[in-house]
């Protein structure tokens, strides 16, 4: 099933095997560009036909964040991409250009972090070069919650409390996606995706525990979904119909299984089945390409994939949704296929076994081992300043089977879940 060839809007995908947004933090550190590192990880990556979408690319400084809540990224360094200046443009079109040598696609994910984008970023010189107010802001005045009351993210520092966006203000924010995804047009990519899930901005517009707004922005599920369709809307226009994206991450409605009340980054949400339901069934006629949703259970992943994956539970926005529908969170090759099949998703983003396996889709079909990830080494620089290990050392099979020495296990790919040992302890999962 992974290897049929399917639509979405002005996509033409050879196989359903997509990378799902990663966030790296291996921008340039002056520029907050692309580096070429990041076209040569891209590149390797692509197939032919086969859909890539780019780590969270920040439309504004005033939405970007620092990831100093990871400790690679504390002790060696690592910043996030942007897309505002002509020197983030130009690096990401030698990024798309190596993706289209290979005949791929790519489609660039565009956000504004809200409240996560803590007031650090103001210390880097290009953003105090710029000359642009940093503050944090969000739908409401109301601060990150600290430690494991953030949810799936975590967060390990007190935040600062975000200035609410006023009523008119909120129009410019729009305006920073809209310029963002000009940005990316002229830059040859082919889709643009906005970032609505996960506790970011227009999370925090979506979910109540955040937004607590009595403008036209705040209230009714409508109106806390107002925010999401303008920015869509904006996209569409700017980029054109069939090729704008959007994330989700519907939260569970309460009792609804082992991650009942679950949150990113404390966005949580009293009536997910009314807010996500009018948001996915607004986005529908819109013009998308595609929607893109993440599971539920991804919640219980921070510690690596479950022994017994609870089941898909986005499967009610099938109904709700008139394009193609992704699903992202705890996949396996197997179950993706699964998946596909029992017509709950069109196509399936990878994220941690794309970013350990370059050549991914053609592993899955031919059934060939897997590298195993390694996840400190997710986020952030290495000690030298480099971006490895852990972002390009990852090989092919081709050049597994040439004899080149690789660093990572492998995993056959009926046995990703099983426990495996570690190289410590004894223990670890895949």
């Amino acid at each position: 099933m992974l290897h049929l060839p399917f639509r979405a809007g002005r996509l033409r995908m050879a196989h359903r095997i997509v990378l799902a947004p990663l966030t790296r933090c291996r921008a340039h550190p002056d520029t907050l560009a692309p580096t070429p590192a990041t076209a040569a990880y891209y590149r390797e990556r692509a197939s032919d036909s086969g859909l890539l979408v780019t780590e969270a690319v920040q439309v504004s400084p005033e939405g970007t964040p620092v990831w100093s809540i990871y400790d690679r990224v504390r002790v060696n360094g690592g910043h996030v991409t942007g897309l505002w200046t002509d020197e983030q443009e130009g690096r990401w079109a030698d990024v798309v250009a190596g993706v289209h040598d290979r005949g791929g696609l790519i489609s660039c994910q565009l956000l504004h972090a809200g409240r996560i984008a803590q007031p650090g970023i103001a210390d880097h010189p290009l953003v105090a070069a710029s000359g642009l107010p940093v503050p944090t802001v969000s739908s409401s005045a109301i601060a990150l919650p600290a430690d494991g009351a953030a949810g799936d993210y975590g967060w390990d520092d007190t935040a600062a409390v975000p200035r609410a966006l006023d009523t008119d203000e909120v129009a410019r924010v729009v305006d920073d996606y809209r310029a963002a995804a000009a940005r990316a047009v002229r830059a040859g990519f082919d889709a643009v995706e906005v970032h609505g899930a996960h506790g970011y901005l227009v999370d925090q517009f979506l979910c109540d525990g955040v937004n607590r707004r009595t403008d036209r922005y705040g209230g009714s599920a409508a109106n806390r979904c107002r925010f999401l369709f303008e920015v869509v809307d904006a996209l569409v226009d700017e980029v054109g119909e069939g090729r704008v994206g959007v994330r989700l991450s519907p939260q569970p409605a309460p009792g609804d299984g082992p991650h009942d009340g679950h949150a990113f980054f404390g966005a949580t949400c009293t009536d997910p089945e009314a807010t996500y339901g009018h948001a996915v069934e607004g986005l529908a006629g819109r013009g998308l390409a595609y929607l893109l949703l993440t599971e539920p259970r991804v919640a219980g992943l921070a510690g690596g994939p479950l022994d017994e994956m609870p089941p898909l539970r986005n499967g009610r926005y099938r109904d709700l949704f008139d394009g193609a529908l992704l699903g992202a969170g705890g996949f396996t090759p197997p179950s993706a296929s699964a998946a596909i099949e029992a017509g709950a998703y069109d196509a399936v983003a990878f994220g941690r076994w794309f970013l350990a396996n370059p050549d991914l889709p053609e592993r899955i079909r031919t059934g060939r081992p897997l590298n195993v990830y390694e996840r400190d080494t997710f986020y952030g620089l290495g000690p030298d300043g480099s971006a490895d290990p852990g972002y390009l050392d990852y090989p092919t099979w081709d050049a597994i089977a040439k004899g080149v020495a690789s660093p990572y296990r492998l995993i056959d790919q009926d046995r990703i879940g099983v426990r495996l040992p570690d190289r410590t302890d004894g223990g670890g999962r895949t």
